[in-house]
């Protein structure tokens, strides 16, 4: 009896192994595929990287893969440090406050929804504001002591708005026939 339930333990954590190495597989796959784009984007002198593409992959990961909060912050460091190897921008130091920017969107997004039950347009909301008080309280640092050479707001703030009208209103659609398939089946 009890070399069973050994031996299923170690079965179960064979599989929980494999599975948190393919969906971290993925996540770095989407991390490629993301940064392939942008960084094409910029050889065709379009500035793609300003749509904030990182923030869209980090919500529809979520939303489409559901992964854990450790897949997500493996892909919120992924993208920008992807990026940096394949293109050497964003420099070292801008990579990393991207790569906190984005875990906090992730980490709060999910939380919010899982722990707190709240909506996934409140969740977005909360996520994308403690994202950016944190963001620009590193930048703000990094600026300070010299360790990026930047303006403190490089993308217009209407350009933000817009964009994270955009992609609010793009998780509120998808989420919505997302729940309306379910209701199908």
């Amino acid at each position: 009896m009890k070399s069973h339930s050994i031996r299923s333990s170690t079965i179960s954590a064979r599989t929980n192994m494999s599975y948190y190495l393919v969906e971290y597989f993925t996540m770095i796959l989407i991390a490629l595929g993301v940064v392939g784009i942008t960084a094409g984007s910029h050889n065709i002198g379009l500035p793609l990287y300003k749509l904030n593409p990182m923030h869209w992959v980090i919500y529809f990961a979520i939303l489409f893969r559901k992964p854990s909060i450790s897949t997500t912050v493996i892909l919120s460091f992924a993208l920008p440090f992807t990026s940096l190897l394949m293109t050497g921008h964003p420099m070292v130091f801008k990579s990393l406050i991207m790569s906190v920017e984005l875990s906090i969107y992730g980490i709060m997004f999910i939380s919010v929804i899982k722990y707190f039950q709240i909506t996934l347009g409140v969740a977005f909301v909360i996520s994308q504001i403690t994202g950016r008080i944190v963001y620009y309280g590193l930048k703000y640092i990094f600026i300070k002591f010299k360790l990026i050479d930047s303006m403190f707001i490089s993308t217009s703030v209407y350009l933000q708005m817009v964009v994270f009208c955009a992609l609010g209103i793009a998780l509120f659609l998808i989420n919505k026939k997302n729940i309306a398939r379910k209701q199908k089946t």
